[in-house]
């Protein structure tokens, strides 16, 4: 994953440390070169006197708790958002007439319709909090969907590395699973299980809503507002917690392993390029990845599905071992530096941030209530 197109504002000192030539905060374009941080350029955090490239001054400190506020808020806003949105969705197909049906054992049965609707709410929200941040933040749409730096090489190694970052996800999911089973619990109980209503009409929409959409939708919201927000503070902790932030929102411990893990890869190739386009070209490919099962399953039978998945599985993680030993051969897997100047403006201050603690309440609920029983339909 190699870029060498970066280049540095003229007004960039070298040092690393982020020295702000005037009394208050510096630009966040000054704290790690050679990287230019995908972030606005000049955030307004004020100081009536002057302070050296470390420390953090009360009204930096206000300005940048400000911040976090409106980012987590952001999320917040998309959590609670999209569960009651999907309530009034639910109940007004109950009003409507909609039939919901389950199998003999309890097992809901998801047809087009309730695929639609299970999609729906998180993906309107997603861009409904993206296009209120590009409007509260004059940025331009293009701003987000740059590609100066995206390179063929870079786009190799992004694909080979979110390969195998794909790979690593499924076999901790597996272990995680079986750790969790060994104890009589399971991460998702029986609740969760669906059994998909396969037809044309289903697939059309699976691959509008699934491949299409919630990736781009998805990362409008965690790449283009999360990441992009938080990256005015560190790119590095930006790359991280938007991350956790993605993976989190899935509700369930599994998904969270898979959108972190993957986040990741994300995030990195959003600070590296400036762009929303890998990111979300590779949300798409791992989406359709996860929908090919279904069409296998359709068109053959469930244990065809599951041996292709499983050598599909392992062909992401051969591949992606190769491409990650040629980018760390390369020496060009870097990322952006996390001095004590970034320490001192992420952690202590979000951890005074309310948002931050509510977000991380609700997602641990969410997480926690999905938890339930080992029975003998999920060990089938």
């Amino acid at each position: 994953m190699d870029n060498n197109e970066y280049t540095s504002r003229p007004d960039t000192p070298q040092n690393g440390q982020g020295v702000p030539p005037q009394a208050g905060f510096q630009s966040p374009y000054t704290s790690c070169p050679p990287y230019r941080p995908y972030a606005p350029d000049k955030p307004a955090y004020e100081s009536p006197q002057r302070y050296d490239g470390q420390s953090v001054s009360p009204p930096e400190r206000a300005a940048i708790k400000r911040s976090y506020f409106g980012t987590f808020g952001r999320a917040l806003f998309h959590a609670i958002g999209s569960t009651i949105f999907a309530l009034i969705m639910y109940s007004i197909m109950e009003l409507a007439g909609y039939d919901f049906r389950y199998t003999d054992d309890g097992t809901a049965i998801i047809d087009w319709i309730y695929c639609i609707a299970g999609a729906a709410p998180s993906i309107i929200m997603c861009f409904s909090i993206f296009l209120f941040d590009k409007t509260v933040s004059r940025s331009r749409l293009g701003s987000y969907f740059n590609n100066e730096r995206i390179t063929a090489k870079f786009t190799i190694g992004f694909f080979g590395v979110l390969m195998l970052a794909y790979a690593v996800a499924v076999i901790l999911q597996n272990i995680t699973i079986s750790g969790f089973f060994a104890i009589g619990i399971s991460p998702l109980s029986e609740s969760y299980l669906t059994e998909s209503d396969f037809s044309t009409k289903y697939f059309i929409a699976e691959v509008i809503c699934g491949v299409i959409l919630a990736p781009i939708a998805e990362e409008l919201m965690f790449r283009g507002v999360i990441l992009r927000r938080l990256s005015g503070i560190s790119q590095t902790f930006a790359i991280f917690a938007s991350a956790a932030i993605f993976g989190m929102m899935h509700g369930n411990l599994l998904q969270t392993i898979l959108g972190f893990i993957i986040g990741i890869v994300f995030g990195y190739a959003a600070v590296k390029t400036g762009s929303l386009l890998l990111p979300i070209a590779g949300h798409m490919f791992i989406n359709a990845c996860a929908t090919s099962s279904e069409f296998v399953e359709y068109f053959i039978d469930e244990e065809a599905s599951q041996l292709c998945w499983t050598i599909l599985i392992v062909m992401f993680a051969l591949i992606g071992l190769i491409a990650l030993g040629a980018v760390l051969a390369s020496g060009k897997l870097k990322f952006p530096e996390y001095t004590d100047y970034h320490r001192k403006r992420t952690f202590p201050i979000v951890l005074s941030c309310v948002s931050f603690w509510i977000l991380l309440i609700v997602y641990l609920i969410d997480i926690i209530s999905a938890f339930g029983p080992v029975t003998d339909k999920l060990r089938g």
